[in-house]
């Protein structure tokens, strides 16, 4: 999921990415943004987080920063270790 101060719901609820059928390996989802940072994490729990930044994702990176207010398309791939975030 997608959670952080930039999401709908802040730091207290993951949004859920939808895992691609095409690339078992790739998550995306499309939403509102605010300025603010976000990061990825598995099953609702921090356990297993991923932050980063220019477009490289580590496991328990930084938080990923959003510029500004928006409609968003976001991307996560766990093999590759990469994201973006693309306004829309």
């Amino acid at each position: 999921g997608l959670i952080g101060s930039a999401t709908p719901d802040g730091w207290d609820a993951d949004q859920d990415m939808v895992q691609s059928e095409d690339d078992l390996n790739l998550y995306t989802i499309t939403l509102d943004l605010v300025e603010g940072e976000i990061k990825f994490r598995a099953n609702d729990d921090w356990a297993i987080n991923w932050g980063g930044k220019d477009g490289a994702v580590e496991f328990e990176g930084g938080n990923i920063v959003v510029g500004e207010d928006g409609n968003y398309t976001v991307e996560l791939h766990t093999v590759n270790q990469t994201y973006t975030v693309t306004k829309n």
